[in-house]
């Protein structure tokens, strides 16, 4: 195993250097050239192809210009498309005063050497053509390798290379700085002893993915200035190497701050959370114990205030388990719901996209999401067994940069309902769902078929992520 280790590492090193010696010789080869060296460079390849041509002599099968075709393409390769017309055209004078007899002589072509030189100058052409794609195409290559090489050394995270194997086949700028380890101890395998050891299969990354997605991870590295771990965030994308495999480029951000801070919050939402639940169940204690002597409307009084209170309860936790200052409806929704779901859970119909409301509205409807319930059960569909609730909220966008949202109660299989002669303060309280967005409606109708409740509001689509 260590034998095909050390061989896997040493072909990479080689890999490596014929890479490097590849990209110098390009470089070489299409840096941009001034007037006198472009003819240099003219003169010297004419000049041998000539020389070539005299010294083969009567051993020469063929025609004589295309002697010229390799120095053609080495002038459009060194200097440009410009200097290899000049190379074809010079190359063709050449040959004819040197090569066809009467040589030194300038008379008119015939039809057969016309065409030939016709059939010459479409093949020159097209040797500076393409060579001058060619040229094109490494001038591209090294101004992305050196975009690439350049945006690596201002890049804020340091950058790891690995290759397909998972290897590093290369000193890594600001990994020793990073890490304390200084290369080649990094080489190969090594580089991952810097990760702690409970975080370097989050590296393990396979396959790249079809998508060209990044794949992230939150690990631990040794901090060589610290003498620590410190947490950093790992981003790793797959890149297409020259031998039809793949390189992997991770970048490595120090997140350690944020990091701590998140875990700290984490355990302060969860005390609070905790904390909460205690108030409730205190305040639902001294309700009980301090009710007195059995009365109807004091039981009556009694079941609807802690109903409400695990109501505003339920939408607490639901906004402190998310961590953030929004609640989404289709939680607050089934978490108020669920007390009256725990037998018949076929009696209601939730449907909708993800929502995210903001903490009072959310809270609000929790509430009113409580009250639509009691009443259900005590006057409505839910009164009866065959009695079924309907709950959906929608988000539309209205065409002017503005989402409208719907949110739905229906009843049906209940009992006729009628309106009440006086409104109480269960109905107020679905009438303030809406009252602090923008347009806000709410429409309650008796329907023969059971209660419907419909609240409506608008919003801009930033909203939704808060």
């Amino acid at each position: 195993m260590e034998q095909d280790r050390q061989t896997s590492v040493e072909r990479s090193v080689q890999t490596a250097a014929r890479d490097a010696w590849l990209t110098r010789l390009a470089s070489v080869l299409v840096r941009r050239r001034g007037i006198w060296s472009c003819g240099a460079w003219l003169v010297t390849s004419l000049g041998v192809a000539t020389l070539a041509r005299i010294a083969a002599g009567t051993l020469t099968i063929g025609v004589p210009r295309m002697f010229y075709l390799p120095a053609i393409v080495i002038v459009t390769l060194f200097t440009g498309w410009e200097c290899g017309v000049i190379a074809v055209i010079t190359s063709t004078i050449l040959a004819w005063l040197l090569f066809f007899p009467p040589q030194l002589a300038f008379r008119l072509p015939n039809a057969d050497q016309l065409s030939s030189f016709v059939f010459w100058i479409l093949i020159a052409g097209s040797q500076v053509a393409i060579a001058q794609v060619v040229r094109l195409a490494l001038q591209r290559a090294l101004q992305s390798e050196t975009r690439y090489r350049r945006l690596l050394t201002v890049a804020s995270g340091t950058i790891c290379i690995r290759n397909e194997r998972g290897e590093v086949d290369a000193p890594q700028a600001g990994w020793t700085e990073l890490t304390g380890a200084a290369w080649p101890n990094y080489r190969g395998d090594g580089w991952l002893d810097a990760i702690h050891p409970d975080e370097r299969s989050r590296l393990a990354l396979g396959a790249p993915p079809a998508d060209d997605s990044h794949h992230e991870a939150e690990l631990r590295l040794w901090h060589a200035e610290r003498g620590d771990w410190r947490w950093f965030l790992a981003r790793s994308v797959a890149v297409p190497s020259a031998n039809g495999g793949h390189e992997w480029i991770t970048s490595f951000s120090d997140i350690h701050g944020r990091k701590l801070a998140s875990d700290r919050k984490e355990l302060m939402i969860g005390e609070l959370r905790h904390r909460l639940k205690n108030l409730f169940t205190v305040i639902e204690a001294l309700a009980k114990s301090s009710r007195g002597i059995s009365d109807a409307a004091v039981e009556d009084y009694l079941k609807r205030f802690l109903g409400r209170l695990r109501a505003l309860g339920t939408a607490g936790d639901v906004v402190l388990s998310a961590g953030n200052v929004s609640i989404e409806c289709g939680a607050v929704v089934r978490a108020t719901l669920e007390p009256f779901m725990s037998e018949r859970r076929d009696r209601f119909q939730v449907s909708g996209p993800v929502l995210h409301l903001s903490e009072e509205t959310g809270a609000t409807l929790g509430l009113a999401v409580h009250e639509m319930t009691t009443n259900a059960v005590k006057y409505g569909a839910l009164s009866r067994d065959d009695g079924r609730v309907a709950i959906a909220w929608m988000v539309d966008p209205n065409g002017r940069g503005e989402e409208e949202i719907v949110f739905e109660w229906s009843e049906r299989g209940g009992p006729e309902v009628a309106p009440p002669a006086k409104e109480g303060f269960g109905m107020r309280l679905i009438r303030t769902v809406a009252a602090r967005e923008r347009n806000g409606t709410v429409a309650i109708e008796y329907r023969p078929e059971g209660f419907y409740c419909r609240i409506g509001f608008v919003r801009a689509p930033k909203a939704a992520k808060a």
